[in-house]
């Protein structure tokens, strides 16, 4: 029974094939749709430069109810610089991948067994330390890992102790325990929505709910600790008597401010059907308001919105919108750049069909009565432009091809923000990165998986309408799967094509030309 709870390096020879037609490109073979997420790159910890690229995946079947994981790292130029196998109980479910500049951590999570597996790997692909831990009173969620500054790992996980919570631990590259926190609700139930890290510190947004006669009251606040020691620095409430702030995106930068956006809620009840508009916040190092503005979508946002009527119409019914990113300007102001989304429930579902289409996320298999998908369609770009006051000057609205994602067991209960998190973990939002491509004109980087799939170069420059230059992805033809796209040196970028059917990942560089 043992040997199930812990991951095992296999000494067999593994059956996956590599094909690298000299530099520049690669393909992995024997890549089961269970478990690909797409292809990542490795950022160096100073310079955020991209030095290789990671993917993991299931490969095949093994005796004894385990299944072989598959640990692919690539250099710059798509060289394989190791593949890591290791074997895990067949219903594991893969909680998250980090690099932390040095190493890597994977979270595996056995739902039917209550059992977590952590495992450290190498820069090189070697493995540095497995660790299983059995939790008898587990139940059906994610554990979230964050990185600690090439230091260690943070791993953040709900935990049930008579009172429902969760708990943040700061673990080191041999999983020893640095320090933990836990925090139990008195009443109802508390989780991390969105947790950031940067500059010695980590910002998590805390989210109570506490179950009402008519529907649930809310409390959101951001707690903010010292990385190394756990010590709590500040806390505060995203409630401001008036509407509730539930930031998505955060910056954490050089002198420890908290720059953060997403949207606000009217009262208390943030996760409503619609957002009543966006804030954009900066905190102190100690919490203090060094701004804290909100623009309502109908007085404030539809107001900047003049010319496009059909753009106008995008976002004129109080959409939600996911952050991705804040990204500072050279005039001090910034770009927060996000996707909006919906999320309805399914009168119809077909779990063959989001079989076939790989856009689901959850236990598509469970035949549990809740296990009911509710959809989550990703819609458009929208880019908010602040001065460096934190007030709005303009927006950008791209507009694109809208993706709809089934979500199941655990995900379908999930709030929409909380489930927004999931869906861009998956790697269905259209939003990959921002580049300049050495052209001194910022670039909104897109994968966007559709009949003629593409990769999309977006002007963003705050005041002037955005243009989008397309990059076809004409590699080969893709039967089902999806396309992906990543940084790498100079002028070009990293592609990736997943061929669901024929079970192949092509890896390439790009040269581009805007």
């Amino acid at each position: 029974m043992k040997k199930h709870l812990h991951l095992l390096l296999l000494t067999a020879f593994l059956l996956i094939g590599v094909a690298q037609a000299g530099a520049q490109s690669a393909e992995l073979t024997g890549v089961r749709k269970r478990e690909f997420r797409g292809v990542f790159p490795i950022l160096n910890k100073e310079t955020k430069v991209p030095e290789g690229y990671y993917t993991f995946f299931v490969n095949e079947k093994e005796t004894k109810g385990m299944i072989n994981f598959v640990i692919a790292i690539f250099d710059i130029n798509m060289k394989l610089v190791k593949q890591t196998p290791i074997s895990m109980t067949k219903r594991s479910e893969v909680d998250g991948a980090e690099f932390n500049g040095s190493d890597f951590l994977f979270a595996f999570n056995d739902i039917s067994k209550k059992a977590l597996t952590y495992v450290t790997v190498d820069r090189n692909g070697d493995i540095i330390k497995t660790k299983g831990i059995i939790e008898e009173r587990r139940y059906a969620a994610t554990s979230d890992i964050y990185p600690a500054a090439g230091q260690g790992f943070f791993i953040v996980k709900p935990i049930r102790e008579g009172k429902n919570g969760y708990s943040i631990e700061l673990v080191d590259r041999d999983l020893n325990p640095v320090w933990e926190n836990r925090y139990l609700a008195d009443r109802g139930g508390l989780y991390p929505d969105a947790v950031q890290v940067g500059n010695g510190r980590i910002a998590v947004i805390e989210t109570n709910w506490m179950p009402g006669f008519f529907n649930a009251k809310v409390e959101a606040k951001l707690v903010c600790l010292d990385g190394a020691t756990g010590r709590q620095i500040f806390t505060r409430p995203m409630y401001d008597g008036t509407s509730t702030a539930m930031p998505t995106s955060f910056i954490i930068d050089s002198e420890q401010n908290i720059v953060t956006s997403g949207m606000y809620f009217k009262g208390d009840n943030w996760d409503a059907i619609n957002s009543d508009g966006i804030f954009f916040l900066k905190l102190g190092p100690s919490g203090d308001v060094i701004y804290y503005n909100r623009e309502d979508w109908d007085d404030g946002i539809q107001k900047a919105i003049k010319d496009a009527t059909k753009k106008r119409a995008a976002i004129s019914s109080k959409p939600k919108v996911y952050f991705h990113t804040i990204v500072e300007a050279p005039d001090g102001g910034y770009q927060v750049i996000g996707e909006t989304f919906r999320k309805s429930y399914q009168l119809v579902s077909s779990a063959l069909v989001d079989i076939i289409s790989g856009r689901y996320i959850g236990w598509i298999g469970s035949t549990d009565d809740n296990n009911k998908p509710v959809t989550f369609e990703v819609l458009d770009f929208v880019v908010f432009n602040f001065d460096k006051n934190g007030k709005m000057t303009n927006l950008n609205i791209i507009e694109k091809e809208h993706t709809k994602v089934s979500c199941y067991e655990p995900y379908n209960a999930m709030g929409g923000l909380r489930l927004a998190n999931y869906v861009a973990r998956y790697g269905f939002f259209n939003y990959a990165f921002t580049n300049s491509m050495d052209s001194g004109q910022e670039y909104l980087v897109s994968s966007n998986f559709v009949k003629k799939p593409y990769i999309g170069f977006t002007t963003i420059k705050a005041g002037e309408e955005s243009v989008t230059t397309q990059l076809p992805v004409t590699r080969k033809e893709i039967k089902g799967g999806g396309i992906g796209v990543m940084p790498n040196l100079g002028k070009n970028v990293a592609i990736y094509i997943y061929d669901k059917k024929e079970e192949v990942i092509t890896l390439y560089i790009e040269p581009v030309k805007l």
